[in-house]
């Protein structure tokens, strides 16, 4: 924003002086803008007096797996009859592509109240042969899906579109697919997880042994950082477009309350003191830090850091927070009893990210401008060793089972492994995509990795280093968390 107005200020002043055409003006207007960075692209509105539906279709059974079809418009049917058509993530649905995956397939913002339904319209379908691939006659009309759901003012509804395997062609001919539809299931608490989806102000909630979508809850505008405290069934998501920092409760998987800061704090991550007492935010927007009463949920101070504020960390103890700053190239010691900076830790490259060790006496940090990752004695508060793991990285987690540092990495699509007692990189996990957010499973010894560029979340075995499914959370993918996490 601050860029925006200084352009227009600018312009302003050469018209001033200079006699510039209109079209010029345009061309001016039209190279600046395409120069503006991505951050900068509108974030989707929050709901106001709407609601949402978010529908997921359900892994087809393998006697599904030789057809093909596309789907024209998915609509939904209110209770007069008026349909109203929903935004498709993708139409053609390949039965080979869809066996055990569960996917996105539309969303849609609904005036609130009783639904009976859905109408899917089949544009074409084929079936496969070993003489190739035999087009079917597809229905008319659009299929029918007949099913009550209510859509509620600012709540996201989360739908599941199924496919019956029986009945799928009649007379070799004919294309005949029955749909059911089905609303969200409760599940243990202790096997839900949680993504925030900064584009979409939702937050997905997917079962983390099963790796399916279950529900979806709606937020303010722009949610990224969160944090969860297992101990009282509670998450924090910072919206940050709202200058504010919402509470949902992991039981109903509802918003319970919402916790005001300044107009322009701008916050973008979280962390959590162990006793899930004390909340701390980076406020990116005003270059602080928020000291919340988690109990309360009430801002008790801010405090002031370094310039471009982009995360923080809190020590085992949960006496001090560790702010990295990426555009002073510090990071904020923040004595958490006394709220005020106790020292700061001067860090090249610009600091993005922290992870402490297992027990808390080295701070490892990734920097925006540098292919080292920083160690940091925290007994001494300095920077006694350099590890290289190459340029990009973005995001880190530390295995505090084995002290093994995750580095993610912006390009090439994998994670270097990094061994804190030799100081070098020892191994790599091939992921396909940027590494936003990565956090650990301690049951199943599982790891998280959240893709922003491909819509996933992908979960790979710490073991063998494999793929064991991938979960689609749609656009904005930015953290998550899931309960039994280290």
């Amino acid at each position: 924003m601050d860029f925006k107005n200084r352009f227009r200020t600018g312009l302003r002043q050469v018209k001033e002086t200079v006699q510039i055409g209109p079209y010029l003006i345009f061309l001016v207007l039209l190279i600046i803008g395409s120069c503006l960075p991505a951050h900068q692209a509108p974030y989707k509105m929050p709901l106001g007096d709407e609601g949402e539906v978010v529908l997921y279709f359900q892994p087809v059974p393998q006697e599904a797996g030789k057809i093909r079809f596309t789907i024209g418009e998915i609509a939904a049917i209110r209770a007069d009859g008026s349909q109203i058509p929903l935004s498709l993530y993708f139409n053609e649905l390949k039965g080979a592509r869809l066996a055990g995956e569960q996917k996105l397939l539309a969303t849609g913002v609904l005036l609130p109240g009783s639904y009976s339904g859905l109408a899917i319209k089949i544009t074409n379908a084929f079936v496969q042969t070993e003489e190739g691939d035999i087009a079917l006659l597809v229905p008319k009309e659009p299929v029918a899906v007949d099913q009550l759901f209510e859509v509620k003012r600012r709540q996201s509804s989360t739908l599941f579109l199924s496919l019956s395997p029986s009945g799928i062609i009649t007379g070799r001919i004919r294309f005949t697919p029955v749909f059911s539809l089905a609303g969200s299931d409760r599940i243990l608490v202790n096997f839900t997880g949680y993504v925030s989806n900064a584009d979409s102000n939702i937050i997905t909630v997917f079962n983390k042994k099963t790796t399916e979508v279950v529900n979806t809850i709606a937020t303010g505008r722009g949610p990224k950082g969160m944090v969860l405290d297992q101990r009282r069934a509670r998450a924090y998501v910072a919206v940050s477009e709202e200058d504010s920092v919402d509470v949902f409760d992991v039981f109903s998987g509802s918003i319970i309350s919402r916790i005001r800061l300044r107009f322009g704090d701008n916050p973008i991550e979280l962390a959590l003191t162990p006793d899930g007492r004390t909340l701390v935010a980076v406020n990116h927007g005003s270059n602080t830090v928020s000291i919340i009463d988690a109990i309360s949920m009430f801002e008790v101070t801010k405090v002031s850091v370094g310039e471009g504020p982009t995360w923080a960390v809190v020590d085992p103890s949960g006496l001090k927070a560790f702010v990295m700053s990426s555009l002073s190239n510090t990071i904020s010691v923040v004595d958490l009893t006394q709220r005020v900076i106790s020292l700061t830790i001067a860090v090249k490259g610009g600091p993005l990210q922290g992870a402490f060790n297992r027990t808390g006496d080295r701070l490892y940090v990734i920097s925006r401008d540098s292919p080292n990752l920083s160690v940091i004695d925290t007994s001494r508060s300095t920077v006694i060793a350099q590890i290289f793991v190459g340029p990009g990285s973005i995001s880190l987690r530390v295995d505090l089972r084995t002290n093994l540092i995750l580095v993610g990495k912006k390009f090439g699509g994998e994670i270097t492994v990094v061994d804190p007692f030799s100081l070098m990189f020892i191994d790599s996990i091939k992921v396909g995509g940027k590494v936003a957010f990565m956090t650990i499973d301690r049951e199943e010894n599982s790891l998280f990795v959240v893709l922003p560029d491909k819509g996933l979340v992908r979960k790979f075995n710490l073991i063998s280093k494999k793929m064991m499914a991938e979960i689609e959370v749609g656009e904005g993918a930015h953290a998550a968390v899931v309960m039994s996490e280290i």
